[in-house]
């Protein structure tokens, strides 16, 4: 991966990384759909077939729903299709929006670190707990996801803010495919 020097935009490695890191989101999150979809029928298939049930299967099935959750909110953030107000970009000149998008990414890093360092707090809580998920593993491994995935969106959030510092004040600030 070679930036050229000539390039319009001077934060080819910072989109790369992220467009790169995006990419390893959507193929956990496939993962983790067919995880979802293949354990849903192989409970139907255990209940109706067999007259058994996996007692495991509703405690995986909602940690897989909160880990899809958390690789979607990174996967949006990456692509910068969060939720988010954009009333400042609607009223203040189109000069002023990059900046107040880069004051809006600075608060939105310093409340997902917070998050995470929460995240963080109550995994430690967690791993005082014996719960299984499965045979020996321990439930607070399915929680590893709440902290880690604040940390990847801020990851994502802090590229943001280096693309949105290194782009030239004509560089639009729109998502590929995003309407004007």
């Amino acid at each position: 991966m070679q930036i050229e020097k000539n390039s319009p935009n001077g934060n080819a490695l910072l989109q790369d990384a992220n467009a790169f890191l995006g990419k390893i989101e959507t193929g956990f999150l496939c993962l983790i759909i067919a995880m979802m979809i293949g354990l849903a029928i192989l409970k139907v298939v255990m209940r109706y077939v067999f007259s058994a049930s996996l007692l495991w299967s509703d405690i995986m099935l909602q940690h897989l729903t909160l880990w899809l959750c958390f690789f979607g909110a990174a996967l949006a953030t990456c692509e910068r299709r969060h939720i988010s107000i954009d009333v400042l970009s609607r009223i203040l000149p189109d000069r002023y929006t990059r900046w107040t998008n880069f004051v809006i990414d600075c608060i939105a890093l310093v409340v997902v670190a917070i998050l995470a360092y929460y995240g963080f707090l109550f995994l430690a809580d967690e791993q005082l707990s014996e719960a299984v998920l499965i045979g020996s593993v321990p439930l607070w491994w399915a929680k590893t996801i709440i902290p880690y995935g604040f940390v990847l969106i801020g990851i994502h959030i802090a590229l943001q803010i280096g693309i949105n510092l290194t782009n030239r004040e004509d560089t639009p600030d729109t998502v590929e495919g995003e309407a004007d």
